[in-house]
């Protein structure tokens, strides 16, 4: 199997059509894979983390992902650390929202609520010192713990558990597939793209390892053949000309 096999179901019918564009995309898709600096199982669990990904994840690609990620040697818990954390895409919903929820506030003249009562304070003590993964209460967890002080520990809980579990993947494949998750179309969430990118240099992962995390999470632009490919096909078998000139009637 080619790597673009693993990304395009119509991979035989786009090569009719086009042989040129299929081996550009196999020497540029596949790539990071023919001259990897990641361990192949990191490597696979960086692929299954950006195929589960809503609206892109499949039921087919998936499981070619998770088949390759336990052949790769990847445990049971590893790839459940995996959905874990790529399932933390939807939270960027408030990530995106809420600073327009601001901002349309604040035209209004509307304040929020008070953030000086003790279970507040509690809770910024919690994240910033006291909890698992202390760290700076950014603006976006600011304003959260103001607003809704209860759903504020529920997400943070929710977020850290894969990343507080001992023995199940190390921080650093964690960040990689985090950059993963953040970096892949159509998600493109800069905020969290640009944290985990700083967190995983900070503790010593190398440039290209982050690069290959970037070329991988770039083969996703490719689904939309699989929806056009085969209509493209039927219409190309209904003009009766050269093999040949087929990419040239359909350019």
């Amino acid at each position: 199997m080619t790597y673009l096999q693993r990304h395009i179901r119509a991979v035989d019918e786009l090569y009719e059509l086009d042989p040129e564009f299929v081996a550009a995309s196999e020497a540029l898709f596949g790539h990071p894979h023919r001259h990897s600096v990641l361990a192949p199982k990191v490597r696979s669990l960086v692929v299954l983390a950006i195929e589960t990904v809503i609206p892109i994840g499949d039921d087919t690609r998936v499981g070619l992902a998770v088949r390759q990620a336990v052949d790769d040697g990847a445990s049971v818990n590893e790839l459940l650390c995996v959905l874990e954390i790529s399932c933390s895409i939807g939270l960027h919903t408030i990530s995106v929202g809420l600073p327009i929820l601001l901002e349309e506030m604040q035209k209004l003249g509307l304040e929020l609520p008070p953030d000086d009562d003790e279970r507040r304070r509690e809770l910024r003590r919690y994240i910033e010192t006291e909890g698992p993964r202390p760290r700076p209460l950014n603006s976006i967890y600011a304003a959260i713990l103001q607003i809704d002080p209860e759903y504020f520990k529920a997400r943070i809980d929710f977020i850290d558990l894969p990343w507080t579990r001992a023995g199940v993947l190390d921080h650093e494949v964690k960040h990689l597939l985090s950059i993963a998750i953040d970096a892949v179309s159509p998600q493109h969430y800069a905020d969290g793209l640009r944290k985990h990118t700083h967190d995983a240099l900070a503790i010593g992962v190398q440039p290209a390892a982050i690069l290959e995390v970037l070329e991988l999470a770039s083969v996703t632009g490719l689904r939309s053949f699989d929806a056009t490919v085969p209509i493209l096909t039927t219409l190309s078998s209904g003009q009766p000309t050269s093999e040949g000139s087929k990419h040239e009637r359909l350019s």
